[in-house]
């Protein structure tokens, strides 16, 4: 926290006319005060309703910290619900360990990620009521991060936005990694057609774990056609669809092997597939991407990429508090490294294990 000294030497005031404005004194001039005051919400810092001298004197106010203003986080899904988006709730607890450990409160808020105008922003931003935020989710326009940024409000997201973002500072998941991890993890297992599902390629995330997938082929002499590429929702729903579309495809095929990128998205693939009385995994594997806790009650079980989605909040609050208290003066972009998780629908071991070194990614770039 930031304290009266640091606030009187921002504003070019001594400690105990700062003392004097909490104090509501009117020894101090309207000008000042308001500089003072300016200069204390620019900190992100608010007035105490009755401040108190100690032992009679002004000047003791100079060590003390004054209360801080909570932390934003705003997340962005298509239903506007929080409560079903099972990634982000864990996101969103990791960020709250971290602050709850330092005494500091965070306020979510759900958005559909679409600018219209100010209104379509989070009020807390509107009315300046907290002192940072957290970003994530999908989808989210770039007007809606520009809006965002030009709100001036200390702001890191998580994951990968805008088309070159490196002005953003951002705790990221590493898709290009994850994507990576599932194509190599298909061709192990033997699969010799392959398919990417995921939601638009106009998301980083997506493209990303598309050009994660393609690296691992093309290392082994193979391609992805265009064909192979289905775009849908991103919900199980979205899945079943897109496995119904190709569905005539693969029967004339050999062994296929399915990254379907959001594991919702693999549920609704195995639904289909069990459906039509496909073996799981002897005529198609299927590799999904999170972790979430639905893969592992799947019938089969889903082989997934799993993403520490506690670690990812943990980061993302730890670094938006480093921001906001100026150990962090430049962009940063950390990168979270995926790992493997074998289940049943691909059922075979793996030569990666989801240690690939960072250098893969850059090298992919």
């Amino acid at each position: 926290m930031c304290t009266v000294r640091e606030i009187a030497k921002a504003a070019g005031v001594s400690p105990s006319t700062v003392s004097r404005v909490i104090n509501n004194s009117p020894k101090v001039t309207e000008k000042t005060r308001q500089k003072v005051i300016q200069v204390m919400q620019q900190y992100g810092y608010v007035l105490p309703r009755q401040a108190k001298t100690i032992n009679g004197t002004e000047e003791n106010f100079a060590g003390l910290s004054l209360p801080s203003l909570p932390l934003g986080c705003v997340i962005a899904n298509p239903t506007q619900s929080l409560a079903t988006d099972h990634f982000f709730v864990d996101v969103v607890g990791g960020a709250m360990n971290y602050l709850q450990s330092i005494g500091r409160q965070l306020i979510l808020e759900a958005t559909n990620g679409n600018f219209s105008g100010m209104s379509s922003l989070p009020a807390m931003l509107k009315e300046r009521s907290v002192q940072g935020l957290i970003v994530g989710g999908v989808p989210m326009t770039d007007d809606y991060i520009f809006a965002l940024l030009n709100t001036k409000i200390p702001s890191v997201f998580i994951g990968r936005y805008l088309q070159d973002g490196k002005e953003l500072t951002a705790v990221i998941p590493d898709n290009i990694i994850g994507g990576y991890i599932a194509g190599r993890h298909l061709l192990d297992c033997g699969y010799q057609d392959f398919f990417f599902m995921g939601g638009s390629l106009q998301v980083n995330t997506f493209r990303d774990r598309l050009e994660g997938f393609r690296r691992a082929l093309k290392e082994q002499g193979l391609s992805l056609a265009s064909e192979n590429i289905i775009e849908s929702d991103i919900n199980q729903d979205g899945g079943y669809l897109a496995m119904k579309k190709i569905f005539e495809k693969i029967q004339k095929k050999g062994r296929t092997g399915i990254f379907a990128s959001t594991d919702w998205m693999a549920g609704g693939v195995i639904r289909f597939l069990s459906e039509a009385g496909y073996n799981i995994p002897a005529e198609a594997g299927v590799v999904g991407y999170s972790d979430l806790e639905l893969s592992s009650h799947f019938f089969p079980s889903i082989t997934t990429v799993r993403i520490n989605r506690r670690t990812l909040g943990y980061l993302a609050a730890r670094t938006l508090v480093d921001v906001i208290t100026g150990r962090i003066t430049c962009p940063v972009q950390i990168y979270l490294q995926p790992s493997l998780v074998i289940r049943e629908s691909t059922g075979c071991s793996s030569s990666i294990k989801g240690d690939i070194k960072n250098e893969n990614r850059l090298n992919s770039d």
